[in-house]
This record gives C-alpha cells, structure tokens and sequence, in this order.
C-alpha cells in the first residue's frame, strides 16, 4: 500500500520566508557595517595624505610588481603602509620570524610582517630617487601590543602622533615632491583582484 505525502502545515511556507527575509537583512547589515568599517579606517589614513593610492602595482626592479597597500603623499614625503586588522594582544620583534597574536578565543601566529613592509619600501624607493621613503604597519583598535611596539608598527590611532594630519584645503605644500609623486602614479597600476 502506498503511503500519501503528509502535507506542509500551513504555517510552514510563511516561516520560511519570514526566515530568509531575516536571514538576508541581517547578511545586508553585516555588509554595511564592514563598508563603513573600512571607509572610516581609509579616512584615518588618508587624513595624514595630500593624495593617496591604495592597493596598487609598482614594479619591484626585477621584471615583475609588488602590490602595495596604501601609499601617501605626505608632508615627510612618502609612507608605504600596510593595515592589519588582527585581534588579540600582538607579540612580535623585529628578529622574529613569527609574531603571535592571542584573541579571546584563540592563538594563532603569523609572519613578521616587517620584512613585506621592507621590500614595498624599497620598491618605492627604485621610483623616487632622494624623496624620503618611510613605511609604517598599521594595525586597527582590535590590537594590543602588551611588551611594546617593534620597529615601524603603530596602531591606527596613533598614526597621527607619527604623521601630522594635511590641510588639503591649503593645497600641496609638498611640491618639492611633485614630479616624484607624478612618476609613481605613472608607474602604479591597480590591483585587479584587490
């Protein structure tokens, strides 16, 4: 004897769809919410800049590219930095191979970022002759850094402690800069999968 399918209840179909409207407002929400989160980390950065690339192509001097993440016109000249967001209480020297990082709910290691940091600079620098070259790792207000900071690492809100904040409305004052800026925007290409 065959049995007949039990039918749906009728509340079932309503749930569902009341279910999934949820379920995609809160994917929505999450979404602007790490819009807004990295557009307020890009205005933090930029706020010391008179213009600013970000997540670009140069070349490295040996035939290929290096992608670099943020690099700025400053009032000093350039800054290459690069943005971490790891959370927890960061360990790490300048000799390490591996930092660590210790969350609330895990440990993890990582490698020394400086050494990436390094050769982003010195790409710049194949681009800009004298025009000082520095380079800076930031890392968002999810870090701590309990024994102390390494070499060229500073947490976001700190950036401006480091480099002065431009008045963009008073126009370039860094014009001795001008034609360097120039030839590393000629050379920069956007990262396409960026």
């Amino acid at each position: 004897m065959q049995q007949l399918p039990e039918q749906i209840p009728f509340w079932a179909i309503p749930a569902a769809i009341a279910a999934a409207v949820v379920a995609l407002i809160v994917w929505i929400y999450v979404l602007i919410r790490a819009y807004r989160y990295r557009k307020a980390l890009d205005a933090a950065i930029a706020n010391v800049a008179y213009e600013m690339l970000k997540n670009v192509l140069i070349p490295n001097g040996n035939g290929g590219q290096i992608h670099v993440h943020y690099l700025l016109l400053t009032q000093r000249g350039l800054l290459v930095a690069d943005l971490l967001d790891r959370p927890g209480a960061i360990f790490g020297g300048d000799q390490m191979l591996e930092w660590t990082a210790i969350g609330k709910k895990q440990r993890y290691t990582f490698a020394n970022p400086q050494h990436a940091l390094y050769d982003r600079m010195a790409a710049v620098r194949l681009l800009t002759g004298e025009v000082p070259v520095e380079g800076r790792l930031l890392f968002t207000l999810k870090s701590e850094f309990p024994k102390g900071k390494p070499r060229n690492v500073l947490r976001i809100d700190d950036l401006t402690d480091d480099f002065p904040p431009v008045d963009k409305a008073r126009g370039n004052i860094t014009a001795a800069f001008g034609d360097v800026w120039a030839n590393v925007k000629r050379h920069a290409e956007a990262n396409p999968i960026s």
